[in-house]
């Protein structure tokens, strides 16, 4: 793990505080990018929020660019064969429609393919799997007309119930969150604001000593604020050895 170290002197805080900045914003070219889901086959990355909250002081508050709505695509054929095939034929059929609507964008998710099977159980009863499951994530961008998660879920709806699924395919929404579009091009404002936190934290202390920061590295994180609203923060450290 990454991590900067500085000392600071009693004559010298504002050159030091430059210099801390200075190295702090030169730390991004040693920073890959977040994972996230792809908003297109050649699109960029979208950073799905978190619903926990954010353990560290600073954060960017902004509006999320949009509303991700996964789609779970389920075959209750009993033909495992004919079931991959109807799965397929969903996939494709809901990428298709997107593109054609332009409103929405859709990226194929995490694929899961099992055979049949049903049995019975002593507590639940009778039970089967579905032969073919997967899902494929709907990316439904907030405007000013659809400016919260929920007129973009009710659209993401709207779409589903529309569509003419091949065969015993069926779709089920997953939960609905927002997502931001490559959220690594805030991190020179995340990292000039945690230099300006680390200034007033000295301030207030009156601390005299070192100071030293760890997880400046780490990927640009999304937390969900409200139906429209998300943070991006850094999930950094802060320690200051005072000086006896």
């Amino acid at each position: 793990m990454a991590q900067l170290f500085w000392s600071f002197g009693i004559n010298n805080r504002n050159c030091t505080m430059k210099r801390l900045t200075t190295l702090i914003l030169l730390v991004i070219t040693a920073l890959s990018a977040s994972a996230g889901i792809s908003s297109g086959s050649s699109g960029p990355w979208v950073v799905v929020a978190v619903l926990e909250p954010r353990t560290v002081a600073v954060a960017l508050a902004l509006p999320a660019d949009f509303v991700s709505v996964p789609l779970r695509i389920i075959s209750d054929q009993k033909n495992t064969a004919l079931a991959y095939e109807e799965s397929h034929q969903a996939i494709e059929l809901i990428s298709q429609k997107a593109t054609e609507i332009g409103q929405f964008r859709a990226s194929t998710g995490v694929v899961s393919l099992t055979q049949h099977k049903s049995g019975f159980g002593i507590s639940s009863g009778s039970w089967q799997r579905p032969a073919a499951a997967t899902e494929i994530d709907l990316l439904v961008p907030l405007t000013k007309e659809r400016d919260n998660i929920f007129t973009a879920g009710a659209e993401a709806a709207r779409f589903v119930d529309g569509l003419h699924l091949p065969g015993k395919v069926r779709c089920e929404l997953g939960q609905l969150q927002l997502a931001v579009e490559n959220p690594e091009r805030y991190r020179t404002n995340l990292l000039g604001e945690i230099a300006q936190e680390i200034k007033k934290t000295r301030e207030a202390m009156g601390a005299q000593g070192s100071v030293r920061v760890e997880g400046l590295e780490s990927p640009v994180l999304v937390r969900q604020a409200d139906d429209r609203q998300v943070e991006l923060f850094l999930n950094y450290s802060l320690s200051i050895t005072m000086e006896k």
